[in-house]
C-alpha cells in the first residue's frame, strides 16, 4: 500500500478510553479513516473490510477481533491486556497467518523504559539488588497488575536468566516470610483518573535506583497504535512488538 494513501481502520473497543483517543486523533486532520467500530454493544458487519484492525478492548471482544482479522486476512494491532494463557496461545497461532503487533504499552517512553530495565537488571546482581515494581492506574482499570508492569517484570527476569512465573510475587500478605532472593514484587494502586504510572525499584544496601514513566495523556497510546497499524502494512505474517515498530529491537510484549 502506498504510505501516502489513507488507512482504513477497524476499531475494536471504540467506546473505551484509548479507543476514543484513536477516534479523536483520526478525526483531527489525519489522513486515515475509521471504517468500522466495535464495542460491547455491536460488532463489525461480516462483510466489513479495511486495511488494519486495532483492538483496545476486553479479552472477550479481543477474541472476536482476532477471529475477524484472521477471516479477513488483515493485520491486527492488539493493545488489550489481561489476556489468559489460552488467549495468548490463540494469538500466537494466528500470527502464522497474519501480521500482528501486540504490546502491553504503545508509548515510546515505556518501550524505552523496558530496555533500560533489562539493562539495569542484567548489570545489578540479584544477590545485592532486589526488584520491586509499582504501578498506578485509574479506578476503572480491571486487570492488576497492569500489562505494562508485567512486561517490565519479564524484561527484568529475562535479563537475569529467570523465568518470570518462578520469581513474581503478587501477594505477600499470607506468606509470613522474608523476601526471597531474586524475587520480583508487584504493588498495585487504583484510584482517580490516573492514565498510568510505573516505577521499577532496584533496592540495594545503602542505595536505590528508580526507573519511572508517567503518562499524563492517553493520546500517547493512541498515537503509538496508529504508528504500529501503518508499520504492519505489507509485513509478513508474524507476531511483532512495539520495540520492533520503533526500531529498538525486541521488547517484551503483553504476554503473561
Amino acid at each position: 500500500m502506498n504510505p501516502d494513501l489513507p488507512l482504513d481502520i477497524l476499531l475494536s473497543g471504540a467506546s473505551g478510553k484509548v479507543g476514543r483517543e484513536i477516534e479523536r486523533l483520526v478525526g483531527s486532520g489525519r489522513k486515515d479513516r475509521i471504517a468500522g467500530r466495535a464495542d460491547r454493544n455491536c460488532f463489525f458487519d461480516s462483510d466489513r473490510h479495511a486495511d488494519v484492525l486495532i483492538d483496545f478492548s476486553r479479552p472477550a471482544l479481543c477474541a472476536r477481533s482476532l477471529e475477524f482479522a484472521c477471516s479477513q486476512k488483515i493485520p491486527l494491532v492488539i493493545g488489550t491486556t489481561g489476556l489468559d494463557d489460552e488467549m495468548q496461545l490463540e494469538i500466537d497461532a494466528a500470527a502464522a497467518g497474519i501480521a500482528i503487533c501486540q504490546a502491553a504499552n504503545f508509548s515510546i517512553g515505556v518501550n524505552l523504559l523496558m530496555k533500560l530495565v533489562g539493562d539495569a537488571a542484567g548489570a545489578l546482581d540479584e544477590s545485592e539488588f532486589d526488584i520491586e515494581i509499582s504501578e498506578i492506574h485509574h479506578r476503572w482499570k480491571v486487570d492488576a497488575p497492569s500489562g505494562t508492569a508485567l512486561a517490565l517484570g519479564r524484561a527484568a527476569a529475562q535479563a537475569r536468566g529467570q523465568r518470570h512465573r518462578d520469581v513474581a510475587a503478587f501477594d505477600r500478605h499470607a506468606a509470613e516470610a522474608e523476601r526471597a532472593e531474586g524475587q520480583i514484587g508487584y504493588q498495585t494502586v487504583r484510584g482517580g483518573d490516573v492514565a498510568g504510572e510505573h516505577t521499577v525499584y532496584f533496592l540495594g544496601d545503602g542505595e536505590r535506583l528508580e526507573l519511572s514513566h508517567r503518562a499524563t495523556d492517553r493520546a500517547i497510546f493512541a498515537r503509538g497504535a496508529l504508528v504500529a497499524a501503518r508499520w504492519l502494512l505489507g509485513r509478513p505474517a508474524g507476531l511483532y512488538g512495539m520495540g520492533e515498530v520503533l526500531g529498538m529491537g525486541e521488547v517484551p510484549s503483553g504476554k503473561l
